[in-house]
């Protein structure tokens, strides 16, 4: 009875992970239709700084969202780190910081990238495949819920 009730929470879950996602596709292709006024700002507006920052600033969010996207299809550490790393970028570009808080930004940067680096190299070590390690995980939580 409790495993019958754990698979159906679990498609449940699946389900609302694919309305999620249709949304937040259709929310990206609105984003990036809408796209055309702020170039156009940009274009009309060259010498103007704050027309660019406004444009760049649209498009960090757009690929914020399409890198969400792509975390919650294939959720791995590195697609979250790829998420984080636009928010921080997004965050230093476009909004006026200190020179404290640029500093503390990098530091944050420069941990993640050695992060990314030492994830890379431990998961190359392991060896195999993530379809390999995804069937393995499915398998170890099968024998955990059947206990």
């Amino acid at each position: 009875m409790i495993e019958k009730i754990r698979n159906f929470i679990d498609k449940v879950s699946e389900v609302l992970e694919i309305i999620i996602n249709a949304i937040l596709i259709i929310a990206v292709v609105i984003a990036i239709i809408s796209l055309w006024k702020p170039l156009m700002d940009f274009i009309n507006n060259r010498d103007s700084t704050e027309a660019f920052l406004h444009f760049l600033e649209y498009v960090l969010n757009i690929l914020i969202g399409i890198e969400f996207f792509k975390m919650l299809c294939k959720p791995d550490m590195d697609t979250i780190l790829d998420v984080v790393i636009f928010v921080i970028v997004r965050h230093m570009v476009v909004i006026d910081t200190s020179a404290m808080e640029n500093l503390l930004t990098i530091i944050g940067m420069a941990i993640i990238f050695v992060i990314k680096k030492y994830l890379k190299t431990s998961s190359k070590k392991k060896g195999g495949s993530s379809k390999k390690k995804k069937h393995e995980l499915k398998g170890l939580k099968e024998e955990t819920f059947s206990e």
